[in-house]
């Protein structure tokens, strides 16, 4: 029987290490793949928060639109190109524009979101009714 075993003395060792050595790869493939899933997510909020942060911004806009009649005047007369209607910034470093552009009995507003690595924009499509701007929809 002594001399059956002495052949087969390193073989579990063996066996031990192929198995231990396929553990560390799953482990590391798997942790490669949680970082990247991370990593998207990261970037995915970052992204909303920016293209949040422009649909504000033409909220902020309609609301000042209701409250200044000039700068209520200044979206109707932007007729030919888009003009500028107001620039805020956000926390940090996230900042938005908000531009005008009167197009037939709409208004459309365009808001520009952008930090350091992402950029997002929001379009609004304004109506007046009864001397008050309301956002009609929103274009995607």
């Amino acid at each position: 029987m002594n001399r059956i075993l002495r052949g087969e003395r390193g073989m579990v060792s063996i066996f031990g290490l192929c198995a231990l050595g396929i553990l560390m790869i799953l482990s590391a493939t798997m942790y490669a793949v949680s970082r990247n899933h991370a990593s998207s997510a990261r970037r995915f909020l970052a992204r909303d928060e920016i293209r949040n942060a422009a649909e504000d911004g033409v909220r902020l806009a309609i609301v000042r639109m209701n409250a200044d009649a000039t700068v209520a005047a200044k979206a109707n007369g932007a007729t030919g190109k888009m003009e500028s209607l107001l620039t805020t910034v956000k926390g940090g470093d996230a900042s938005v524009e908000v531009f005008a552009r009167k197009k037939g009995n709409e208004i459309l507003l365009l808001g520009l979101g952008k930090n350091e690595e992402e950029h997002a924009r929001a379009i609004g499509v304004v109506k007046e009714n009864a001397g008050k701007y309301s956002i009609e929809h929103w274009e995607r």
